[in-house]
């Protein structure tokens, strides 16, 4: 089973600082051999929070740094994919949205459901709306 990341597991084995940096570095590290991607909507929301001094304070990255630490993820023995989307987005998904945030969430439901890969996430009320779709790393 292949496997892509929303940005919450993704940032997470990233950042050392997250609460759920261990579990999500574990489980990412565990997976990798049975294939695993990230939608470019994640690499770049990955690359935003390591630019944002809100979230790593005076460890904050510049662009080009930002771009190394996704870039070195994505890379090793079994590298991940950077998946584009293949159609545009399906109402079938989003007539079961009811607010604002869930538009990036529905839509990497989509990439994943597209490719045929599992979107795995931290969020469960996304797993509770999209269990065929969806997995969760806690």
């Amino acid at each position: 089973m292949a496997f892509l990341l929303d940005n919450d597991v993704f940032f997470a084995a990233l950042y050392e600082g997250h609460v759920g940096h261990c579990e999500a570095r574990k489980w990412l590290d565990k997976i990798k051999p049975d294939g695993w991607a990230i939608a470019i909507e994640t690499q770049l929301a990955a690359m935003r929070l390591l630019m944002n001094p809100t979230i790593l304070g005076r460890a904050v990255l510049k662009g080009e740094t930002a771009f190394m630490v996704v870039h070195t993820e994505l890379a090793g023995p079994d590298p991940g994919e950077v998946l584009f989307a293949q159609n545009r987005p399906d109402l079938a998904l989003f007539e079961r949205a009811t607010g604002h945030r869930q538009i990036m969430d529905f839509w990497l439901v989509q990439i994943a459901r597209d490719h045929g890969y599992t979107l795995m996430t931290r969020d469960h009320a996304l797993n509770r709306t999209w269990p065929d779709y969806t997995g969760l790393v806690i």
